[in-house]
């Protein structure tokens, strides 16, 4: 009855697209896109692609019938469906284009309504300019089979409110075409076959509750060997409602499944950052390519089991080292050590995973049997492309064996295998936008395409399958190429022909004919209640047989169908031989809640010995589908660490606040797993002991940054006392010592991100009294510390006008062996303490021997007696030191007085003639800027006018020198906003879509490296430039542009070969486009950019050979 009733709900749904947009009126119709002329451009293109030996490759489609393909899938009938966006940034936006209340806005959402309702009320004209363009689906056919499109319809569109996009998802099965579009999954049909889908329904709706990046979007659609309909969602969460309840995780990217129908949605597995495609093998394995965080991370490899948890959060983000993940090496593969909650990837590869397809088995020949191919989206053709590799068992996990590049050159975006044999490949032409352009192209092997068996898939796939008879159907169980065994199984199910399938299951010698058979009985098994007795005795049968993955995918189908009669053979195959069998009996134990495996379950933890993950996941997820709270708080004193572990780790699961009990385990892995547990979720109720462990002699990082917050985030005056204490301790780490004392600087107004996950988490206001109470008596402890100790206790008592820090900074001062910015920072204490020591040190200081200190006391003199400081700073601004003219010149902008003006005035007079040295003209032009009035906004407007209209660094020349490398550093590191380390790499930390930087500085001057940031289409790095050039034959070169001089240019072809041309023989040349944002210098001040100048003008590291994939 239930499931009757959801199907009605779905038919229901299914509305005349008239009817939805007549409905939708508040959304005006948006603008028709620009979509690029048709030119030679795309066949030209191809010339320059690196392909395999012994394949070809033609143009199927291009602009104008399509562009900006993000995604696309061709169906059984050679039709390809084409997810077109024009809304990238200027309907789909992404967090770094916008300001930290921004960001907090969506760091709070929980729902797309909230994210809807903060665009409307930061937005200009409550945000109607993000409805201007829309998404859409593009059908596109070769109708006379001349092997190129020649007719394009758009099949859907209008997907243009405010919190839609981008649509990334599309597939076609059974007449219905389905599609991901944030906030929706979608049902299209075509109904009278005119090529546009004249009804739609909205299947489920709730998906992208935050904004996150741009490409964060819902995705991978496939129909998985089970007969249910796969997709995913990158970090933008979910808060979904469905009939048995809600499914919510605001935090991060997921795997969901769901009946064709969209009945009994779940989640699959979570934890992921952007899964943008998934692919099954040819053993019901899922595998997805997840991309990093852009701050040396790695892209992982996933293998996507249920339940699981690959552990990174959508929060990470804006953390500046990304927090645990990073940390705690959470997406590094499996080693000892690493957080148990998760399932590590298998390996890392690639840097920007986009499509995935797995080989079906025919279509390019049998040497890529078994391969997966992943498009790898770096922004640029030049060293973008599609990698292939496979999959080695190892135990229940795997390894990725077998790497190749086949497809390079190519800004590939997602990729699939054609029916006609060959595969097809869209090509987003340029840039991170799109421009209005697009390809789909189409590689085959010749040899391949004079096989019979490629002719026999075609056909087949073409054909109704439910007019085959059903012994026809069965031998196909066994056919060579994946999607014709999966569609015979369908077509099995379909009819209900659970004979022919249980044949197949029992007796059928061929192995992935047998799996099918096992896949379609669970089909028909889940649609139809009255033949699960008669399923699961053939699946309890098949899980004593010889065949391993026979016996894994019968224990998963008893899991599946919740088959309770089976728990004793399930429990007896937690022994097999096998870790795979083993895995999966696990699993379905859990789906069962068989207590009476409890045991069992356990010693299978106990011997694996976490020697596996997928194995110990399997366990867990058992543990936690029994459920007995008390039995796993009793495991607390079983010997085995592993079962421990997993004891933990179900109980977080359960989210039970008697984990507390295993922070008192002797062993530091057990307790950290803990206190992730309790802090993380968070459990509120075990809080407290967690913030007891602060006085525990741990030096574990995870675990203390979490018992600090806790003490913290409780925020008694007794958490406060721990903190100080904790601050003041001798043998105390020092990062965490000054992590402690930062929270007791913002012990009164607490930031609403949480200090260890960056999670919306508010507090409110507490009473600053309890920190002060807390840091004076340990502050004497704390200033006779560390030196970073005792700078940032002596900044915290600044901060609160302790006038009792008054002598320390005085002794800080006066200790000539201090450095020099220690001193200097005791000097800026006084300043703001205005001490009774504060005006003789001043004074002191303003001869001390370093210019960073003398400076240091100008600013301070500023601070208490302004008048007097303007004669020294005038001095100043001639001083021969950078560091004194720069802080010379800031401290005059604070001062109001005529004398301080005239000082600026002459500064400004004296830089349009020329006399300011180049590091310290931003600084006098950003005093002048906060003094402009009269005399002086006069002669700002004359520099202005003198700058050179030809020059197009000439509004930014000042930012070439006088920068601070280490604010660069943070700036190259860790703005999100700018993402440098996602693309570039630095000593061997960062990402390789963009040139290596780590020795820029040996052959680049800083003129260049302005020009890199301000304009990076004028200045595009050696190796990383393509072009295409035209000789006076006619002929079409194109390449990796490698050297030129005056006489001749070099390129590097697809095929790796350098090839020299003639300059005189050059008739036409056309260069790409960097794939580095145009729009970069928009987001950085001038002094940002002088300190990013700065740091990349110092690094000068020895050159190193260049990586083989760029």
């Amino acid at each position: 009855m239930f499931r009757v009733a959801v199907r009605l709900q779905h038919v229901l749904l299914f509305v005349p697209i008239a009817l939805l947009l007549h409905a939708d009126e508040a959304t005006p119709p948006p603008t028709t896109p620009s979509v690029a002329p048709a030119s030679p451009d795309a066949e030209q293109a191809l010339q320059g692609f690196k392909i395999p030996s012994g394949m070809t490759g033609a143009l199927f489609a291009a602009e104008p019938l399509i562009a900006n393909p993000v995604a696309f899938y061709v169906d059984h009938n050679g039709r390809v469906f084409v997810c077109e966006s024009f809304r990238q940034d200027v309907g789909v936006t992404d967090n770094r284009k916008h300001d930290e209340a921004w960001l907090d806005d969506d760091l709070a959402a929980q729902t797309v309504e909230d994210r809807l309702a903060y665009h409307k009320k930061r937005l200009p004209d409550n945000g109607i300019e993000y409805t201007k363009f829309d998404d859409r689906v593009r059908l596109v056919e070769d109708t006379d089979g001349d092997g190129k499109a020649d007719r394009a319809t758009v099949f859907a569109n209008r997907f243009n409110k405010i919190e839609e996009g981008t649509g990334a998802g599309v597939i076609e099965h059974d007449g219905n075409v389905y599609y991901t579009c944030i906030p929706n999954l979608w049902r299209l049909r075509d109904t009278d076959g005119d090529g546009v889908a004249d009804q739609r329904a909205s299947m489920h709706n709730g998906f992208g509750v935050r904004v996150a990046f741009r490409g964060h979007d819902m995705h991978g659609l496939i129909v998985g060997p089970d007969g249910r309909l796969y997709f995913s969602i990158g970090d933008r969460g979910y808060n979904v409602v469905t009939d048995d309840g809600r499914l919510k995780d605001p935090e991060s990217g997921a795997v969901f499944r769901c009946e064709m129908d969209g009945s009994n949605l779940e989640v699959v597995a979570t934890g992921l950052r952007n899964p943008q495609e998934l692919a099954f093998d040819d053993y019901g394995n899922l595998f997805t390519g997840d991309n990093n965080s852009d701050s040396g991370d790695q892209a992982r490899w996933v293998y996507v089991v249920e339940g699981g948890d690959t552990g990174w959060r959508m929060s990470y983000q804006y953390l500046p080292d990304r927090g645990p993940f990073n940390r705690e090496a959470i997406w590094h593969p499996f080693h000892e050590g690493q957080p148990a909650y998760i399932v590590p990837p298998v390996t890392n590869v690639a840097d920007g995973p986009s499509g995935l397809a797995y080989y079906p088995g025919t279509g390019l020949g049998d040497e890529q049997r078994g391969r997966f191919f992943l498009c790898d989206f770096r922004g640029g053709s030049a060293n973008s492309g599609v990698r292939s590799f496979r999959v080695k068992r190892k135990g229940a996990f795997f390894d990725l064996v077998d790497e190749e590049q086949p497809f390079w050159n190519i800004l590939a975006t997602d990729i699939q295998f054609g029916p006609a044999g060959g595969v097809f490949l869209s090509d987003w032409v340029d840039g991170w936008n799109g421009e209005g352009k697009g390809r789909l192209y189409h590689f085959t092997s010749a040899a391949a395409q004079m096989s019979p068996i490629v002719c026999e898939v075609k056909e087949l796939l073409a054909s109704d399958m439910s007019q085959f008879k059903t012994e026809r159907l069965q031998q196909l169980l066994g056919h060579v190429d994946q999607r014709v065994r999966q569609a015979s199984q369908f077509a099995l199910a379909k009819r209900n022909a659970i004979d022919a399938l249980t044949r197949t299951a029992l007796d059928d010698d061929r192995s992935l004919a047998r799996l099918h058979g096992i896949w379609g009985l669970g089909q028909i098994g889940r649609a139809d209640s009255t033949a699960r007795d008669q399923i699961a005795a053939i699946g309890i049968d098949l899980l004593d047989d010889d065949d391993v993955e026979v016996r894994s995918q019968a224990a998963k189908l008893l899991g599946d169908l919740r088959v309770d009669s089976a728990a004793t053979q399930l429990t007896a195959r937690m022994t097999d031989p096998d870790e795979r069998v083993r895995y999966f009996a696990a699993s379905s134990i859990g789906k069962l809640g068989a207590a009476s495996a409890l045991a069992a379950v356990v010693t299978m933890l106990e011997e694996s010995a976490d020697l596996d993950p997928v194995l110990r996941h399997g366990g867990i997820m058992a543990l936690v589908g029994i459920g007995d709270v008390d039995e796993l708080v009793s495991l607390r004193l079983h010997h085995s660490r592993s079962v421990r572990l997993a004891a933990v780790v179900a109980l977080r699961r359960l989210a039970s606040p008697q984990i507390v009990s295993y922070l008192k385990d002797t062993d530091p892995l057990v307790v950290i797993e803990s206190a992730r547990a309790i802090h993380d979720l968070p459990i509120p109720e075990a809080m407290p002991a967690l913030a007891s462990l602060i006085d525990s002699m741990s030096n574990d990082d995870a675990l203390l940054r979490r018992v600090l917050n806790a003490n913290f985030r409780l925020g008694q005056p007794q958490h406060a006392a721990a903190l100080a204490a904790f601050a003041a301790r001798s043998d105390g780490t020092v990062t965490l010592q000054v992590e402690a004392l930062d929270m007791l600087a913002t012990w009164e107004s607490p930031s609403n991100r949480d200090r260890v996950l960056g999670m919306w988490r508010p507090l409110s206001n507490r009473d600053r009294e309890v920190a002060v109470a807390a840091l004076l008596p340990k502050l004497g402890a704390m200033l006779s510390g560390s030196n970073d100790v005792r700078v940032k206790a002596t900044q915290v008592a600044s901060q609160f006008g302790l006038p009792e820090a008054g002598p320390a900074l005085l002794e800080l001062f006066a200790d000539a062996k201090q450095p020099a910015k220690v001193r200097a920072d005791a000097i800026h204490g006084l300043g703001k303490l205005k001490a009774v020591e504060t005006p003789g040190a001043i004074q002191s200081a303003l001869t001390d021997s370093e210019p960073l200190v003398r400076a240091a006391a100008r600013t301070a003199l500023a601070s208490i007696d302004p008048e007097a400081a303007v004669a020294p700073l005038q001095v100043a601004l001639s001083a021969e030191t950078t560091i004194e003219r720069q802080e010379a010149a800031a401290a005059l902008a604070t001062i109001e007085s005529d004398t301080a003006m005239q000082v600026l005035v002459t500064a400004v007079e004296k830089l349009i003639a020329g006399e300011i040295p180049a590091d310290t003209q931003l600084d006098i032009l950003e005093a002048a800027q906060a003094r402009s009035t009269g005399r002086i906004a006069e002669l700002l407007a004359k520099y202005d006018a003198s700058r050179s209209a030809d020059d197009p660094l000439a509004n930014y020349r000042e930012a070439m020198f006088g920068g601070d490398a280490g604010r660069g550093a943070q700036i190259f590191y860790v703005r999100t906003d700018l993402s440098c380390a996602r693309c570039h790499r630095i000593d061997d930390s960062g990402g390789r879509v963009g040139p290596d930087l780590s020795s820029i500085a040996l052959d680049k001057k800083r003129d260049y490296l302005l020009e890199a940031v301000v304009a990076p289409n004028r200045a595009i790095a050696k190796g990383f430039e393509s072009v295409m050039i035209a000789d006076a034959e006619g002929q079409i070169h194109v390449g990796i542009l490698k050297e030129e001089t005056d006489d001749a240019v070099t390129i590097m072809t697809a095929d790796g070969k350098l090839m020299m041309i003639e300059q005189d023989e050059i008739e036409a040349r056309r260069p790409g486009q960097s794939p580095m944002p145009e729009d970069i210098i928009k987001r950085l001040t001038k002094r940002d950019l002088r300190d990013l100048v700065e740091f990349l003008a110092q690094r000068k590291s020895p050159p190193k050979a260049e990586d083989k994939h760029e």
